[in-house]
This record gives structure tokens, C-alpha cells and sequence, in this order.
């Protein structure tokens, strides 16, 4: 059964946020999407990927690369699965076509972001009776996570 997991950020960077999730993927062995609105935002991404940490990164592939079947962490534009992967990211507020596809779906938005905290709240209430297992989770004032179920 898939889950659809939402977190909505008060006081953390979706960036470095998707980083510790993309960790914690590849950590548990799978394979992972990270669906982004546009190709700069996708470059962002990947450089940042790279760059993030002086010691290390996260090694990866994009929809500009070759080879995406052999990607542990794929960045594309399109709603796509050509590393079977188990997780995808939506980090631009994209609603996730086809979750069944996936064991696990991600949406990661700022509660600034009020446009895309309004389609993705309104997204969780269409789904609400089909058979998905639904998290949400949202910061506090002092940045801890609480369930909002």
C-alpha cells in the first residue's frame, strides 16, 4: 500500500530538508525520484547535491544525463520511474499523478508557500478515503515535528 507522506515547513530550507530525506532513502537502499516544476530548478538541485557538503555528496543522475536506470537518485521534471525507485520527492508543490507507482510519496513545501500549501491541503482532502496511507507532519514554533493527522 503506498503512503503519501506531507511535511510543511516552518523553519527549515526545503533544500537541505530533501537532503536529509535523500539520505535517508539511499540509507535504506532505495532508489529515489525528486520531481521538480522546471529544468532550473532541477540544475539547482543537482548542484547543490554536489556542493552541499565539503566532504561529501549525494551522487546522483538528471533527465540531462544518460544512464537513469542506474541512478540511486534521479531528478526529472516528469512524473517518470526508469530507476524503480520506491520513493519520489515533490519539492515544487507537483501533485503526484500516479502514487501507486511508488511505495512511498513525499511533499515537501513551505507553509509560506501559501498557493502550494492550498492545492496540496486540498489534495489531501480529495485522497482522503482511498486506500493510502496518509502522514502529515508540520513544524511547531520551535521546529519540532508534529503529527497533523
Amino acid at each position: 500500500m503506498t503512503e503519501i507522506f506531507f511535511y510543511k515547513l516552518k523553519n527549515l530550507s526545503i533544500e537541505l530538508f530533501l537532503i536529509s530525506l535523500i539520505e535517508k532513502s539511499i540509507s535504506k537502499k532505495w532508489n529515489s525520484i525528486v520531481l521538480l516544476d522546471n529544468i532550473e530548478r532541477m540544475e539547482e538541485i543537482n548542484d547543490l547535491l554536489w556542493t552541499f557538503d565539503d566532504t561529501s555528496f549525494i551522487p546522483h543522475g538528471s533527465q540531462s544525463d544518460l544512464n537513469a536506470e542506474k541512478q540511486k537518485v534521479y531528478l526529472t521534471c516528469n512524473e517518470e520511474n526508469p530507476n524503480n525507485s520506491k520513493i519520489i520527492f515533490s519539492v515544487d508543490g507537483i501533485i503526484i499523478k500516479k502514487p501507486d507507482d511508488w511505495t512511498r510519496c513525499v511533499y515537501i513545501f513551505n507553509e509560506q508557500n501559501l498557493l502550494v500549501t492550498d492545492e496540496l491541503e486540498s489534495y489531501k482532502r480529495e485522497i482522503k478515503d482511498l486506500e493510502y496511507i496518509q502522514k502529515y507532519f508540520e513544524q511547531d514554533q520551535n521546529g519540532k515535528w508534529v503529527t497533523n493527522n
